[in-house]
């Protein structure tokens, strides 16, 4: 579970990619099958990249964390409601950038909630996501955009 806050919180950027950096951006409906589109897209992309399994491993595993959230903040339990009448879904927005130095994902959502770290107690099933991605990455942040919210993780490469 993550603990909103208002986006007072200091706001960190992930750090910059250099050039030359490859990135990718993908949509996704905030549905439930949100969560496994965005590891199997990590997980070709990362190997089109021919970036290292043990972080293609972290990214996943952070990712499928930071999309849940998303889902989360997105006002419904396993992501927002389908209007059939209108189409009208919420959307989550993933960026991957990668760099000699860095891979960065980020993922963006239409709320300006900021997440925080919680303290899960043992038998809770949720609450963990964020102490995985500070455990897997070796940073992670968030900051505010115009309609939402980005968080991040990034892992040094180099």
């Amino acid at each position: 579970m993550i603990v909103p806050s208002a986006m007072t919180e200091p706001e960190t950027r992930p750090p910059v990619a250099g050039e030359p950096a490859r990135a990718e951006v993908l949509g996704l409906a905030a549905l439930p099958s949100a969560v496994p589109v965005a590891r199997y897209f990590a997980h070709a992309l990362l190997g089109a990249w021919r970036l290292a399994e043990p972080y293609g491993w972290a990214c996943r595993q952070v990712l499928s964390e930071l999309v849940s959230n998303a889902l989360e903040a997105t006002g419904e339990p396993g992501g927002a409601p389908l209007r059939l009448e209108t189409c009208d879904v919420a959307m989550i927005l993933l960026r991957f950038q990668c760099s000699p130095a860095h891979l960065i994902v980020e993922v963006r959502d239409g709320s300006s909630e900021c997440p925080r770290v919680s303290n899960a107690a043992p038998l809770d099933e949720s609450g963990r996501g964020l102490a995985l991605a500070g455990a897997l990455a070796s940073e992670w942040g968030v900051y505010g955009v115009a309609q939402g919210k980005v968080v991040w993780a990034a892992w040094q490469l180099a």
